[in-house]
């Protein structure tokens, strides 16, 4: 990513951050707008993404440009599926449902199925797999699973930092509820780290918060990675990937295995780390 930056002056001091971006880059308020959303937007270091956000004198604004738009193939991967699912390795920068552009809107076209639904979701950065079901009655026998401990989920991360490899369990509290993630640590050096990560509850961003809350975040996280972490910030998404899912059929109670390569992307940046 590059960057594009400006201060602020004494005369614009108390502009909302959306309005004296849209002024200084000579863009609609919309793109403004679209840019705080999106989340590359920094003042003095720090990520700012409220519109309403007020600017002091001398503010540094810059705003994280990326050099190329993010690939997204025309074709869902379907990793696995029979009568009732399927399997999809999901790309980054897709919603998996609720929009017209999601994973879940394009499966339908794809496999000419307007009942195709999604069972479980993935954050619109991650990489990885994704339950869908062919139908609301399949979907209704999948749910009960996600909400007791029958699947295995496991993915793959990139943080910032050496991650000690003494810590094999992150078990903490996320809004009143107990949460605990498994880590395995599969390469580290210096700047960024190669983890592999179970979880064994389903909370809301558990990975991303519970690595955040031990100070090694998942790199290029927007929300949890804080503020002057250079090697993060220059991440055009978050570096984790829904790697495997092990779980029972629930119709069949076949035990079902199932992994998403990683992604072109992800493996550009542990290349790029030299970690394997």
């Amino acid at each position: 990513m590059t960057r594009q930056g400006f201060t602020v002056k004494y005369k614009q001091e108390g502009t909302r951050l959306f309005e004296i971006i849209a002024t200084e880059l000579g863009i609609s308020k919309k793109k403004a707008q679209a840019a705080l959303d999106a989340k590359q937007v920094l003042v003095n270091g720090r990520r700012i993404w409220m519109k309403n956000h007020l600017v002091k004198e001398d503010d540094l604004i810059e705003i994280l440009i990326e050099e190329h738009a993010p690939t997204i193939p025309n074709k869902i991967k379907v990793l696995w599926q029979d009568a009732d699912y399927l399997i999809v390795n999901k790309p980054a920068f897709l919603l998996t449902n609720a929009s017209d552009d999601s994973v879940e809107a394009r499966l339908q076209k794809q496999e000419k199925n307007k009942n195709i639904c999604a069972v479980h979701r993935l954050d619109k950065e991650t990489s990885g797999c994704v339950i869908f079901a062919k139908g609301e009655k399949a979907k209704a026998a999948m749910i009960p699973m996600f909400k007791g401990r029958d699947i295995m989920k496991i993915y793959r991360a990139i943080t910032v930092g050496s991650f000690p490899r003494k810590w094999t369990e992150i078990r903490t509290d996320i809004a009143g509820f107990m949460s605990t993630t498994l880590v395995k640590t599969l390469d580290s050096g210096k700047q960024a780290s190669y983890l592999e990560l179970r979880i064994e509850t389903g909370r809301t961003h558990q990975i991303r918060r519970h690595l955040a809350n031990k100070r090694y975040p998942v790199l290029g996280d927007k929300k949890y990675a804080g503020s002057g972490i250079e090697l993060s910030l220059v991440q055009p998404r978050q570096m984790l990937h829904a790697y495997r899912l092990i779980f029972p059929h629930p119709k069949t109670r076949e035990t079902i295995r199932v992994l998403a390569p990683l992604p072109p992307d992800f493996k550009k940046c542990l290349a790029q780390l030299k970690l394997r």
